[in-house]
């Protein structure tokens, strides 16, 4: 299969799903669209009490995940929080990009996932889907040889979000 046959498959299955946003509108058609095959980093509000931590300040703890659906992962965590979980940032990424975010904020770490809230978290975010809007804006697949997708977007990232 061609990778514009793989894309346009990708984009009919998306469509076909119904679930045209899976981060309450926060990120564009095409990022929602990479998101579907791709799966999302996201970064959580927690406000309230986070249960069972009373260790800190309720409202200064955020979380950072993965889920192929951040409105469903929300739905699926807040019982386990007497606090109101929000979806505060998300980007376009795997397993492994949250685990960097993870070992890059360890001096902030409260407990597994969750972080105490710091500006520098924020940045993170903003700057990751920064980078990935940029990588997809530049998505052209019109053949295997197009100069465009050879010169300009990391083929490792493009392979495996169309191997999904």
């Amino acid at each position: 299969m061609t990778d514009c046959l793989r894309f346009q498959s990708v984009a009919w299955e998306w469509l076909r799903s119904g679930e045209i946003t899976r981060t309450s509108h926060m990120l564009s058609p095409l990022e929602e669209l990479a998101g579907f095959n791709y799966g999302f980093i996201y970064l959580l509000e927690i406000t309230g009490d986070p249960t069972p931590l009373r260790l800190v300040q309720a409202n200064s703890l955020t979380k950072i995940g993965y889920s192929e659906h951040p409105m469903r992962r929300i739905r699926e965590l807040q019982p386990a929080y007497k606090g109101r979980l929000k979806l505060r940032a998300c980007f376009v990424g795997d397993p492994p990009a949250e685990r960097f975010a993870h070992r890059r904020f360890k001096s902030l770490r409260v407990k597994n996932e969750l972080f105490l809230a710091h500006p520098i978290i924020d940045e993170y975010f903003r700057s990751s889907r920064e980078l990935m809007r940029s990588q997809l804006r530049e998505i052209h697949v019109c053949s295997q040889d197009c100069p465009q997708l050879l010169a300009r977007l990391d083929l490792a990232m493009l392979s495996a979000w169309l191997a999904r």
